[in-house]
């Protein structure tokens, strides 16, 4: 029986390992709003995917916005671009609805309806890394200018140097960036000291060349993040998170507090099937859910083809529906 025991416990911990699409590990740089496993996007081929978005406010029908978030990768799984919908502006027409009759009589009678059209403009981001997959530049484009931000890292791999940039693009092919102008608009540098194995601080200046903030930063034996304490060194500022993991190593709760705005804290917990695909997330704001995502996967590939997004503070849910291209 314990033979069995540990076979299955074997199973289990490989199932679990880099098994979900989606990934939930705290990181300093987001390719964008979703993070995505990349060996699991690598293994299933996966060339692009469009989330379609629709909203069903408590009571009343479904409004569809045309609102979509998409993500294209690349042949290592990275996302080289992706893109979202904001909603620019909407018309609303009038319409005839003519009458209907049955064997001659009128059952209802002429009137007219509203149809809604919601106009979106599309924001694109195009990511690029270098040749140890570390993020380098985010570039998104709104309207004729760009915010770009750049990164830099040290040897052992941490970031030294975030520039934030406006740009302009002078090339007549739009989807084929050329700088043009080019102004800076904020400069950071990054210092790292080992306090013990498992703790870090981190010194941030301004384009200064001031220290301003200070990041004390602790890992597990395994390198999993557990905690970061922020203070502003000329404020009352101070913000904390902390994270917690399961067996395998898969973030199952985050906690955020922070005074800028009076005492604050939201919470967000984390839950897995057996395979280790991620189910459920809620969000807390002190003991009150404001927010729960359920996730339904596809039987054979185990991707994500949709989740169900319940707000409980607009009172609506989000219905998200997945669609894929390959390799």
């Amino acid at each position: 029986m314990k033979n069995y025991f540990l076979i299955y416990i074997f199973i289990l911990t490989a199932l679990c390992s880099n098994a979900q699409l989606i990934s939930t590990e705290p990181l300093e740089i987001s390719a964008g709003p979703i993070s995505f496993n990349s060996d699991v996007v690598k293994k299933n081929k996966v060339k692009s995917v469009v989330l379609d978005i629709v909203d069903k406010p408590d009571g009343k029908i479904i409004v569809d916005k045309d609102a979509t978030q998409g993500y294209e990768f690349d042949q290592k799984g990275r996302v080289s671009r992706y893109y979202y919908t904001i909603l620019n502006r909407s018309e609303a027409t009038v319409v005839d609805v003519p009458a209907l009759k049955r064997k001659g009589r009128i059952v209802r009678p002429a009137t007219t309806r509203t149809i809604m059209k919601f106009i979106n403009d599309t924001i694109f981001t195009n990511i690029f890394y270098d040749e140890l997959d570390r993020i380098i530049l985010k570039r998104s484009r709104s309207g004729d200018y760009y915010d770009a931000y750049y990164y830099e890292y040290n040897e052992k791999g941490r970031i030294k140097k975030e520039m934030h940039c406006k740009e302009t693009n002078i090339s007549e092919n739009k989807n084929v960036f050329k700088m043009g102008v080019q102004k800076v608009l904020s400069s950071e540098t990054f210092e790292y000291e080992n306090l013990t194995p498992t703790q870090v601080r981190k010194k941030c200046f301004n384009d200064e060349g001031r220290e301003y903030k200070k990041v004390i930063i602790n890992y597990d034996g395994k390198g999993n993040k557990l905690s970061e304490s922020f203070d502003f060194i000329v404020s009352w500022m101070h913000q904390e998170n902390q994270y917690e993991y399961n067996l395998n190593d898969m973030l199952t709760r985050k906690v955020l507090r922070g005074n800028t705005n009076g005492e604050q804290k939201e919470e967000s917990t984390y839950d897995y099937d057996l395979g280790g695909h991620l189910v459920t997330v809620k969000r807390f704001e002190g003991t009150n859910v404001i927010n729960e995502l359920g996730y339904l996967f596809d039987e054979f590939t185990k991707l994500v083809k949709s989740h169900v997004d319940r707000d409980y503070k607009n009172a609506s849910i989000g219905i998200v529906k997945y669609a894929y291209t390959f390799y």
